[in-house]
């Protein structure tokens, strides 16, 4: 074998060695922020979980300054039943809201989490991919190349002939 041949032998290596890393880099980078998106689904329910209690203790709040502005004023009962019904829906309400959009905002973020996963995976593929297409490549240049012609090392007598062969140096 040539230093030609073991050149292009060792080029084909190197390069499929480096589509490899290249396409592991790819899925390990993902898998990282695959990882972060997780980690900021769970930080966006806490979120939203710490936002709704404030919410509800707020409304609570409220709820109690209603009730005694309405004792104080004399007109505690029927209607003033009504619009402090109606302040705790809403008062719910928003506390729900606040929820459920931290929610769909955690959810996204998995979307995306499982995205990324998937990304680099492929990539990793990619990668294996171009490693296999590196060494065909290489062997299909290094068989060009004449590497692997049958042709004898030395002339001489045909062995289906009969004779001795030439001595070979």
């Amino acid at each position: 074998m040539t230093g030609v041949e073991i050149a292009m032998i060792a080029g084909a290596a190197i390069s499929a060695v480096g589509a490899i890393q290249q396409g592991n880099a790819a899925k390990g980078a993902a898998k990282f922020n695959a990882q972060v998106a997780n980690n900021n689904a769970v930080a966006s329910r806490q979120n939203a979980a710490a936002n709704a209690k404030r919410q509800e203790r707020e409304a609570r709040l409220r709820a109690g300054t209603n009730r005694a502005n309405s004792a104080a004023s004399g007109t505690y009962g029927g209607s003033a039943f009504d619009l402090l019904e109606d302040n705790a829906i809403e008062e719910e309400l928003d506390r729900l809201t606040i929820i459920h959009q931290g929610e769909l905002q955690a959810s996204g973020l998995e979307a995306s989490a499982g995205l990324l996963t998937a990304q680099g995976k492929s990539a990793q593929r990619a990668g294996y991919m171009g490693a296999a297409g590196a060494l065909l490549k290489g062997g299909a240049s290094l068989y060009g190349s004449g590497a692997f012609d049958s042709e004898p090392k030395y002339t001489g007598v045909n062995p289906f002939a009969g004779g001795t062969p030439p001595a070979v140096a």
